[in-house]
């Protein structure tokens, strides 16, 4: 069987097809489909990756997805169609980001999360394992009109298993406690948590149980503007109970 030129040599010596690019330096383990059909792009058939990408076993990246320098995915990823990803971003074991989400530079998310199509989550979010952004408030339509996924702001963090609800936006510099259900929009610096989820408090009020130094529990984002811990704190939770006595 001819093999067309434009196709991409993977590491098991087969080919990928046509209209996949992909960078200097990447890495593409076997068992991997770059440039899978879905039936779903509404923009081109084409799929381009960065430069220094790791993309591991069992992963499938769907046709006209762009990706950035240095991704690196675990095994058995999927990434829908027409999905933007910035530079430096992690996407851990049996993630699915479904079509046309948007992320930023510097992403981490951690194992067995699912991303609804449509969301964007902007530079340096941290989304821990477990993690549903949902995209639709009408599980049952057929038409999918007023699907949208939620936006998860710059620096912002999701704890396990927490699930965002459509239309929220989680603001910069906040914080989802781990096994959370967020039905409503959370301002910058905040943490919330519960079911629904409520305010508990300030970010920058929370204090680190091992009395790591000033910026060793939240650290500054790269342009320093990041919410830090104070040295000191009491952690939230003890702060509240001492409130209640």
């Amino acid at each position: 069987m001819r093999r067309q030129p434009s196709a991409v040599p993977r590491s098991d010596g087969e080919m990928f097809p046509p209209g996949v690019r992909l960078g200097a330096g990447s890495l593409v383990e076997d068992d991997v489909v770059l440039g899978a059909h879905a039936g779903r792009s509404r923009r081109s058939r084409d799929l381009e990756v960065g430069r220094n990408a790791i993309i591991r076993r069992g992963t499938a990246v769907h046709e006209g997805v762009r990706i950035g320098d240095r991704l690196e995915t675990g095994r058995n990823v999927v990434i829908g169609a027409d999905t933007k990803i910035g530079d430096d971003c992690r996407i851990w074991h049996n993630s699915v980001i479904e079509s046309e989400c948007t992320f930023g530079d510097r992403v981490k998310i951690q194992a067995n999360c699912y991303v609804g199509s449509l969301a964007t989550i902007e530079d340096d979010v941290t989304i821990e394992s477990g993690v549903c952004l949902a995209n639709d408030p009408h599980p049952g339509s057929r038409t999918h009109l007023c699907a949208r996924g939620p936006t998860l702001a710059r620096n912002s963090q999701v704890g396990m298993n927490a699930t965002i609800f459509p239309f929220v936006t989680i603001g910069e510099g906040a914080m989802v406690e781990a096994g959370s259900v967020v039905t409503r929009s959370v301002p910058e610096g905040l943490v919330v948590g519960g079911n629904p989820a409520r305010v508990l408090g300030s970010v920058a009020a929370i204090g680190c149980p091992l009395d790591l130094p000033e910026g060793g529990y939240l650290g500054s984002t790269p342009d320093g503007e990041g919410h830090q811990a104070r040295t000191g704190d009491v952690p939230m939770r003890e702060r509240r109970g001492s409130a209640r006595a």
